[in-house]
This record gives structure tokens, C-alpha cells and sequence, in this order.
């Protein structure tokens, strides 16, 4: 198991953002390093956050033609969104994504607070220096499973995940 989602204190629980790339690592492509983060979520060790137009983009897009070679089970795509925490849409925020439509990811990101926001989007990515003094990390799942996220421990403490 990835050490930061252990060092999370009980009353502390890390709120992530899923965005629709790694939703569909987890739920349609199955991707190995969506296991951790899905295990976490599931367990309560992670908060996963999400507003209505994110599951709005996640029912566009996991039907879509291309993605049928996967197989996508219609039960895991449906019912993904049971497992996330729903808030009204997040005020504007203060970075500009390129892409339109994954704007309301950083938004909320930074409005709830979140610790990680996890993408394989070059945009989002792109914003990931510039979030990180919000204590804001983004990164791909692959990523995350690979070692390289670190996790703020209280008091200025930082914990480093190791592959």
C-alpha cells in the first residue's frame, strides 16, 4: 500500500478529485494503479469530491464507441459516481485550464481543498507547480502508485511515498 494513504491521521482524511481519465483507468480500463486510490476511496481513507457536471462529462463519455473494445461493465460505469461526495459547482478559481471542459476540475480542486487531483490531462498537469503552495498536488495515477507523492504531515512534517 502507498505510504501516504497511511499517513493520513484519523480525522484527516485526504479529499481527492477524480478526473474523467482516471475514472475511466478505474472503472473501464482497469488500470492497476487505479486499485490504490479505489481501495482508499472505498474504505474511507480517501474523500473523493465531485459536483454534478463532472458526473454529467462521465455519462458522455464512457459510452462512447472507441472505449467499447474495454468492455466497459455497465454496472461498475453507472454506479461509479455512488462512491463520491457531491457539492454544488465550485466558484471560478483563480488558474485558467486550457481545456474548457476540465476547468471545474482545478476549480473544485482548490475550492474543497482537495490534496490531490488526479489526471493524465496535459492541461490540468500543466497547472500542477502553480497548485502546489494550495497543497495541491496533480498528478496521473500512475504516478501516485509510482512513489513520487508526498503527503504534508501536520506540523510541517512531510512524509515522502516510496515505490
Amino acid at each position: 500500500m502507498n505510504e501516504a494513504l497511511q499517513a493520513a491521521p484519523p480525522g484527516d482524511v485526504p479529499i481527492v478529485i477524480l478526473d474523467t481519465n482516471a475514472l475511466l483507468d478505474w472503472r473501464v480500463f482497469k488500470d492497476p494503479a487505479a486499485q490504490p486510490i479505489a481501495d482508499a476511496i472505498l474504505s474511507g481513507r480517501m474523500r473523493w469530491i465531485a459536483c454534478p457536471s463532472m458526473e454529467q462529462e462521465w455519462h458522455q463519455v464512457w459510452p462512447r464507441s472507441y472505449l467499447k473494445a474495454w468492455l466497459p461493465d455497465p454496472m461498475l460505469t453507472l454506479t461509479v459516481f455512488q462512491h463520491a461526495e457531491f457539492v454544488d459547482e465550485p466558484p471560478r478559481g483563480p488558474y485558467r485550464c486550457k481545456d474548457p471542459d476540465d476547468q471545474v476540475f482545478i476549480d473544485l480542486a482548490l475550492h474543497v481543498g482537495a490534496r490531490w487531483l488526479f489526471s493524465k490531462d496535459a492541461a490540468l498537469l500543466k497547472l500542477a507547480r502553480r497548485a502546489r503552495p494550495h497543497d495541491l498536488q496533480i498528478m496521473s495515477l500512475q504516478a501516485f502508485v509510482a512513489g513520487q507523492a508526498t503527503l504534508s504531515a501536520p506540523e510541517g512534517n512531510a512524509n515522502s511515498a516510496s515505490a
